[in-house]
């Protein structure tokens, strides 16, 4: 055991530094998935019968795809550069990694703002309504803030799960954490090390996934005592 901690102390910064991209891959697809969600979920909610429709089918067509597929889909569908205009913009794998995740989790931040939106009480709508708030009005000054509550323990989970995923951006070649697992293990060359690497991969997506999945089903213990 010794011989194994004095072999994989020295490239523990390496995996610290890898976890530190999945931290930040995962961050950053969850943001954009919130953004759109927040639209999407409020488009479920449109009075437009068209609207609605058509945000439920891409709602359900995004949280009900393959994470897998949809990470293999955006990397042979996006180039890794953009011509315009004369000028050339990089598009590096880990944005393309941030991209793919935040799809399928648009879709299930969708479902969650829809929920959240359709637990508000009519009367709330009524009062906002009778306020002289447009129909977008409604939404950022009366009804947002009250569902905001309701949608934070989902979207806690959400999270949790996004950044869990964030491993699979080792397909796109971007040098997270179990990218960098095996760059060690194949410079090593040593199979004794196999098991303890990847345990310590497991080890720090649960040192940093499980306080935030207690905290997620605290708050909904707390939401439903209310």
């Amino acid at each position: 055991m010794n011989e194994v901690l004095s072999a994989l102390l020295p490239w523990l910064p390496m995996m610290l530094k890898g976890f530190a991209l999945n931290l930040w891959i995962g961050a950053l697809a969850m943001l954009l998935a919130c953004i759109a969600g927040v639209c999407l979920g409020a488009l479920q909610r449109a009075k437009s019968r068209w609207l609605r429709v058509g945000a439920r089918l891409v709602t359900q067509l995004l949280r009900n795809s393959p994470w897998l597929v949809v990470m293999f889909f955006v990397m042979h569908l996006l180039p890794y550069e953009w011509h315009v205009a004369g000028v050339v913009i990089s598009l590096p794998a880990w944005l393309k990694a941030v991209l793919a995740l935040s799809l399928p989790a648009t879709g299930n931040a969708s479902e969650i703002v829809r929920g959240a939106l359709q637990s508000i009480p009519r009367t709330q709508w009524e009062a906002a309504t009778a306020l002289g708030y447009s129909p977008v009005g409604q939404l950022r000054h009366v009804i947002l803030p009250q569902a905001l509550r309701l949608m934070v323990p989902p979207a806690l989970g959400l999270y949790c799960v996004v950044t869990m995923s964030s491993a699979l951006a080792s397909l796109l070649g971007v040098g997270e954490l179990l990218s960098a697992s095996r760059e060690i293990l194949a410079a090593t060359a040593r199979t004794d090390l196999l098991l303890p690497v990847y345990g310590l991969v497991l080890a720090l997506f649960f040192a940093y996934i499980f306080p935030l999945s207690l905290l997620a089903r605290s708050l909904e213990r707390r939401l439903a005592y209310r």
